[in-house]
């Protein structure tokens, strides 16, 4: 797998990121730990979301709902450190295959949807899931999506509150994980290429409706976790 496919997931990744609130690691992702590896990859995807969420944030800031935030945030922040720990010494094989799995169980869980709002208990429970897929795929938007569903947060209060949200787990990742060993080349070719899915995303977001966005998210993000999965379980 060459470094021009991971640029190319990088790029959908953070224009689907900029449109739709997630997508970022559940469509860079996989390209991302096959040029990478499932640890390294992890750690790649999680500094690259984290300019996602600073450039989303940046002009949509105003709309994160900080009080309905909270619980998930709390829940997620304390258990990383401990599920960093917990998977440390896992084979990468079985890393990989675990990503592609939560990443295509993570678009069968947004894509099912739900009406009902579960309050901070409920919020609780999707910090510690959203904290889990987060430490294996660097893809802890879909169960945070999930609640958010239920709670029925719009479109632009969701997409900057989840922004918001990952900032703050990718942050307490990164200081977990430890930053990511890539050269300068990688690291050059992988931050334009976010930054021209960002500005494609940002021109986008106000033009094309949040179900359209959510549906080719959730598409492109399918393929990527099965083609990993696949690719770990036949290695």
């Amino acid at each position: 797998m060459t470094l021009a496919w991971a640029a190319v997931g990088v790029a959908i990744g953070a224009l689907a990121q900029s449109v739709s609130g997630i997508g970022f690691a559940l469509v860079g992702g996989p390209l991302l730990f096959a040029v990478f590896g499932p640890r390294e990859g992890v750690r790649v995807a999680v500094v690259l979301s984290m300019l996602v969420n600073v450039g989303v944030l940046v002009r949509e800031h105003r709309s994160v709902m900080v009080r309905r935030m909270l619980p998930v945030l709390i829940a997620a922040l304390v258990s990383t450190p401990v599920l960093v720990h917990l998977l440390s010494s896992v084979q990468s094989q079985a890393l990989r295959a675990a990503a592609g799995a939560v990443i295509v169980l993570g678009v069968l869980l947004v894509a099912a949807g739900r009406t009902r709002d579960l309050g901070p208990a409920g919020g609780v429970v999707a910090g510690l899931v959203s904290a889990t897929m987060n430490v294996l795929a660097s893809a802890g938007g879909p169960a945070v999506a999930v609640y958010a569903t239920g709670a029925q947060w719009d479109a632009t209060r969701l997409r900057a509150t989840l922004q918001a949200y990952f900032l703050c787990l990718n942050v307490v990742t990164v200081l977990t994980l430890g930053a990511p060993d890539w050269s300068g080349r990688r690291a050059v070719v992988l931050v334009v290429a976010l930054l021209a899915g960002s500005a494609v995303g940002a021109v986008l977001a106000p033009r094309i409706s949040h179900r359209l966005a959510r549906a080719v998210t959730l598409l492109l993000a399918a393929v990527g976790g099965l083609a990993l999965l696949v690719s770990a379980l036949s290695g």
